[in-house]
């Protein structure tokens, strides 16, 4: 479907920072994340919404933005692309010199986009630059601060940003800004298996670390609504855990072999890759661990045997730290 007509004079000129938006099924939470949008202290932007074939209400919600603000368009798929291919269409369709790809249900500072435009200056071989961010709940009730951050204030060069980032790849990076060029010359969210979105945001910030400057500044400016896609945890059996594990690895290998980094620097990329797959990587192992424990076990006998077992022996030591604090008060 094609964009809405309502748009006009930014349908003429491109342009500073396009803001896209992946929306499904979000009509009770995208007015709040437009609200936040459209009180930014920058001006200069548009925004667009990719409306992956709602089933609620998102269209009309969506509509009423679009004849109330020219820099607002919307376009909706005629038939579900899924969570990668939506972030991958709404981002082709960005004009901007600079981009930054919204959550349909995030709250964002008014200074959000002039923070981020002002580090994209200061250093123009950046690919990506982004803030802290928190975790709130429905009613936007701050619940957790995610005090991390694993890139610093000042680009590294591309080799040590990419293996930073295969290491301690931070998915809230996403939320940052990228500068068009250089994002368009990646895979974007190109989904590693089926429509699966285990780790398409890590790879895409692995190829933005492959193409340029990586920063994150330590002001929490945006607000990440708890809850989403991403945050869920779907069931698999363990083959099928074990084959997106294995597609994940390729994607990696893939951008390796793709970028413009110097022969060397591909290679030691691809001997961390393989080391990290190999003998690291924890959070996958503990996961493709969990699915072969559901395979087998789909009662959950095994399961609540070994909770019993560690719960008896939490409260072991719980009383031997209660019998040790009482012998240490009567000494």
């Amino acid at each position: 479907m094609p964009l809405s007509p309502s748009q006009g004079a930014s349908a003429t000129r491109a342009p500073l920072v396009s803001i896209a938006i992946a929306a499904y099924n979000s009509a009770h939470l995208i007015g709040r994340t437009l609200d936040s949008l459209l009180r930014q202290s920058v001006s200069d932007f548009e925004i667009i919404i990719s409306d992956d074939a709602s089933s609620d209400a998102t269209r009309e919600v969506c509509e009423r933005y679009t004849a109330a603000d020219p820099r607002v368009r919307y376009s909706r798929n005629e038939r579900r692309l899924g969570l990668g291919g939506n972030c991958s269409r709404v981002l082709s369709m960005t004009r901007g010199e600079l981009v930054v790809l919204a959550g349909h249900d995030d709250l964002y500072e008014p200074n959000f986009l002039e923070r981020l435009l002002a580090e994209m200056r200061r250093f123009p071989s950046l690919s990506l630059a982004a803030c802290r961010v928190d975790l709130i709940d429905h009613d936007d009730v701050v619940v957790r601060d995610m005090s991390h951050q694993y890139f610093g204030g000042k680009p590294l060069s591309r080799l040590r940003n990419a293996n930073r980032m295969l290491w301690r790849g931070y998915g809230n990076l996403m939320t940052g800004m990228y500068r068009r060029e250089l994002m368009m010359r990646t895979l974007l969210y190109r989904p590693i298996l089926g429509d699966e979105w285990d780790e398409i945001d890590l790879l895409f910030l692995f190829e933005m670390a492959l193409q340029g400057g990586v920063v994150s500044i330590p002001d929490v400016l945006l607000h990440k609504r708890m809850g989403g896609v991403s945050s869920r945890i779907p069931y698999r059996t363990f083959s099928r855990a074990l084959s997106i594990y294995a597609a994940v690895g390729r994607g990696y290998r893939a951008r390796i072999r793709r970028s413009a980094l110097p022969g060397w620097h591909r290679a030691i990329l691809s001997a961390s890759l393989a080391f990290r797959w190999t003998f690291a990587n924890w959070e996958w192992k503990k996961y493709l661990t969990y699915t072969l424990l559901v395979t087998i076990d789909p009662k959950r006998r095994v399961r609540r045997h070994l909770r019993h077992l560690l719960e008896e022996r939490a409260l072991r030591e719980a009383g031997r730290s209660t019998r040790s604090k009482a012998g240490s008060r009567e000494s």
